[in-house]
């Protein structure tokens, strides 16, 4: 419930009342002090007939408008003991007026309560929604090398990429048979299959572990892998996804394994949280003066490392 918006309205309804209760309670003063002055009227004027003559002039209007067809000085006590009687209705209304307000007010709390779990439960169907739109995640690997005597040539990396990507593709598309894997200067893995993904995160971890010992020794070079993990509604071409990684890498983020907080939602949404990451912020890039962003999550820091 919007807290402001009902204090707001609680507040209304208690200055309306307390407005109420001024009244009444100077209505309750008025007729004591004139129930006070009939009684006393009334006992100055059978003891002394000179103060009744002088005082009935402002006493007896009302005492005779109370007393219909009564001429006798006793209109001035009845009159005391009706306005003394006419305080206790007052009383009970008083009673009943706390009781309409704490009704009121908990009237509207508890159809404020209604409409907020109401709006809520909208909020929550709205939210599930979203995530069921996402249909389709990436996994795009970059590997670069670095030659601890020699430097590897741009050749080197291409020939040994190549071999490498083919090698992962067909183990990934054997244990993802609806898959879709792209090849070039990046490997590309795109599937709908979303409870499937820590088997292929696991198989491909996996896989570059093995690859790693064995081109660090033959090459005699340093292997730096990098992945990042999308997820998207419509569908990403691979051209795009490429692109998305290398700016994703542009952050000086190499050598690391990172999931976009669209993929990350999705997956905690679905009670995974094996490669769920951990949320660093967000970052900005710039192309063709245009600012984007991309909010990321950190699986491994050092990817190299932690495959070893």
């Amino acid at each position: 419930m919007r807290e402001e918006y009902y204090n707001s309205y609680d507040l209304s309804v208690r200055d309306r009342f307390l407005q109420i209760r001024r009244f009444l309670f100077s209505a309750v003063i008025l007729l004591s002090v004139l129930s006070l002055g009939y009684f006393l009227f009334w006992l100055g004027a059978i003891s002394d007939e000179i103060f009744y003559e002088y005082g009935k002039v402002v006493f007896e209007p009302l005492a005779s408008f109370l007393n219909l067809g009564d001429t006798s000085t006793n209109i001035y006590l009845n009159t005391s003991l009706m306005l003394v009687g006419a305080i206790v209705p007052i009383s009970i209304f008083q009673y009943f007026l706390d009781k309409t307000e704490e009704t009121m007010i908990n009237q509207y709390k508890t159809s404020e309560e209604k409409r907020r779990r109401k709006e809520i439960l909208e909020e929550q169907k709205s939210y599930m929604a979203r995530f069921d739109s996402i249909r389709t995640y990436s996994i795009c690997l970059s590997i670069d090398y670095e030659g601890i005597k020699n430097p590897i040539s741009k050749d080197v990396k291409t020939h040994i990429n190549n071999a490498v990507y083919d090698k992962i593709s067909q183990i990934l598309q054997n244990i993802e048979q609806n898959s879709k894997v792209s090849k070039s200067d990046v490997l590309i893995f795109t599937s709908h299959n979303f409870y499937n993904y820590d088997n292929v995160y696991d198989v491909l971890l996996n896989t570059l572990s093995k690859i790693k010992s064995g081109i660090e020794q033959k090459y005699s070079c340093k292997f730096i892998p990098s992945i990042t993990t999308d997820a998207f509604s419509s569908s990403l071409n691979d051209t795009s996804i490429r692109k998305q990684h290398f700016e994703i890498q542009s952050f000086n983020f190499k050598n690391r394994a990172l999931s976009t907080a669209t993929f990350s939602n999705k997956y905690k949404h679905l009670k995974h949280n094996k490669y769920a990451g951990i949320p660093i912020g967000e970052y900005a890039y710039f192309t063709d003066d245009k600012m984007g962003t991309y909010e990321l999550n950190v699986v491994y820091k050092n990817l190299a490392k932690a495959i070893s």
